[in-house]
């Protein structure tokens, strides 16, 4: 039992330590600011977006990893599914 505490204890101040390695969403870490108003004011016209109180972290939107987009638009038809169906044209 005190493996598996030994374990999680090691993955929680990993995460503790370095949020950053788990992170694995379309953001990435910029920088960070000593205050929410600050990130807010360096994020101002952009989509960048601010994490956290004090200290608060600035995101930007990955270039790297593909975003999913439609090449047209869904148009509704019904179907023999409950909630109807949606084709591509």
């Amino acid at each position: 039992m005190s493996v598996i505490y030994g374990i999680l204890a090691m993955v929680w101040s990993g995460y503790v330590v370095q949020p950053q390695w788990f992170d694995n969403g379309p953001y990435d870490f910029v920088q960070q600011h000593e205050t929410l108003a600050e990130c807010q004011i360096a994020t101002h016209g952009t989509d960048d977006i601010c994490a956290g109180e004090k200290p608060s972290d600035r995101y930007t939107l990955s270039s790297k990893k593909d975003i999913p987009t439609t090449s047209s638009e869904l148009k509704f038809v019904d179907c023999d599914y409950w909630a109807g169906c949606y084709i591509q044209e």
